[in-house]
């Protein structure tokens, strides 16, 4: 007798799940990019002859309107073959061609993929906030000493109402409104654990804080963190589902350390890798104690430096409410997201390319199907979200002045504006050939950085 398989059903299902929603998401970000292209050559009066959803054999493909739709094996990318839009390629008629466009309308064309992508996750954020979305509440955890808030009164357990005339429903919000008022008194109106409502005044103080790339800003602190020991996800076969936690119990302390939020969490458990410890969690209104030994691991930061810590396997939140918005809010709320994730991106790209963000940061297939499946694992809502934060990476990496990408022809269209003339066949061919490297080079570089993250 021999098993048939090394794998459990469970594995195989899950990791058939995590599959489906990676390529479910790769299908709708390469759709939404290459419909962009194709709906406003279509309007230029341009002939597209080919729509291909992947590369590759054709697993099928039907033709209409003078256009043949494939959906091809390989799912990594996808294209719109236009009349005239290879470089030396003969063609008969030039009429409906790419090539005998006006430049205005081949630059549009080129544009419409990252901007139907960046349109994409609009309309994400807008059904997202249309319908609802998990936010942390505005209620205190720590309060540090010698703050302004410790000053001004504020206790552990108080929830926000209020910063002067403006009603705080998340702790975004509060956060938000602080760090833009440094040196001015702001009204809190506070209700306590008890359910009476004070007001206090409270005054930022201006200091220094690390921002995501690791670059130092000044903002407005009172000294306060969010209320966050709630359990809300365990990973399976980590250090905290051996020992038992579960979704829903409430982190109360571990050894001597009160839990309040992932600070108290950090200094307790994440930087102890190898100890056994002793946590402490209430479920259903009993309180269990357990022993977790926090698995050690070597992680890289921001810019690259190697840190031991322990890794435990569960998610935390806070007291959540549903951030919702009516239909105008929705959308004001999703314009505003994307605009802020734009910035976040643009500037991650602009570090890497300076160095400043270590190369091997970079990602590629691989480590966008394990984040997928994490997400996947957490609900619809998260994995959506993702596909919007990805299909924004796409538009703009789409846009870099690399040739074969849609930014490069975008450039050689600007310089034909500039020039009055297109650029020669030979150097537009000699600059794809280059960019084709680098994008080759990119693609393998990536594959390397996802194969070395497994490994290690």
């Amino acid at each position: 007798m021999f098993e048939l398989s090394i794998f459990s059903l469970d594995t195989i299902l899950n990791f058939g799940i995590k599959m489906l929603a990676f390529l479910a998401g790769l299908a709708a970000l390469i759709f939404v990019h290459e419909l962009g292209h194709f709906l406003v050559a279509r309007k230029v009066g341009v002939v597209v002859e080919k729509f291909s959803l992947g590369f590759g054999p054709k697993i099928l493909s039907f033709t209409r309107g003078g256009t043949e739709y494939l959906l091809s094996w390989i799912p990594l990318g996808g294209y719109v073959k236009m009349k005239g839009e290879e470089v030396g390629e003969e063609i008969a008629d030039e009429k409906g061609s790419f090539s005998a466009a006006p430049v205005m309308h081949r630059l549009a064309i080129a544009f419409a993929g990252p901007l139907f992508n960046i349109l994409f996750a609009i309309a994400i954020y807008y059904c997202v906030f249309l319908v609802g979305v998990p936010a942390l509440s505005p209620v205190v955890g720590v309060v540090k000493e010698e703050s302004p808030a410790l000053a001004a009164g504020l206790q552990m357990g108080d929830r926000i109402l209020a910063i002067g005339d403006k009603k705080i429903l998340y702790w975004e919000q509060l956060q938000t409104i602080v760090h833009k008022s440094p040196g001015r008194s702001l009204d809190f109106q506070v209700e306590r654990s008890s359910g009476n409502t004070v007001n206090v005044a409270v005054t930022p103080v201006a200091e220094q804080i690390t921002d995501l790339f690791g670059e130092k800003e000044s903002v407005g602190l009172i000294g306060i963190t969010p209320l966050v020991r709630n359990i809300i996800y365990v990973k399976e076969g980590t250090p905290a589902d051996v020992a038992g936690i579960q979704e829903g119990d409430i982190l109360l302390s571990v050894d001597d350390t009160t839990i309040f939020g992932w600070g108290d969490l950090k200094k307790a458990a994440i930087d102890k890798p190898g100890e056994a410890l002793a946590f402490r969690v209430l479920r259903d209104g009993i309180e269990i104690v357990t022993t977790l030994t926090p698995e050690a691991k070597i992680v890289k930061d921001i810019k690259g430096k190697s840190t031991k810590v322990g890794l435990l396997g569960i998610g935390m939140a806070g007291e959540m409410v549903t951030e919702r918005y009516g239909i105008f809010g929705a959308f004001k709320r999703a314009c505003t997201e994307t605009g802020r994730l734009i910035y976040l991106i643009a500037v991650s790209i602009k570090k890497m390319v300076s160095g400043s963000i270590p190369a091997d940061s970079i990602g590629g297939p691989i480590l966008i199907f394990q984040i997928y499946g994490e997400q996947a694992e957490q609900g619809f809502s998260e994995l959506i979200r993702l596909t919007a934060l990805l299909s924004i990476n796409l538009g703009l990496l789409n846009l870099l002045p690399i040739p074969v990408l849609d930014g490069g022809h975008i450039f050689f269209f600007l310089i034909e504006i500039l020039k009055g003339k297109p650029i020669s066949e030979r150097n537009r061919e000699r600059a794809q050939q280059v960019g084709l490297f680098m994008l080759l080079s990119l693609m393998v570089f990536a594959f390397y950085n996802d194969i070395m993250r497994i490994i290690t």
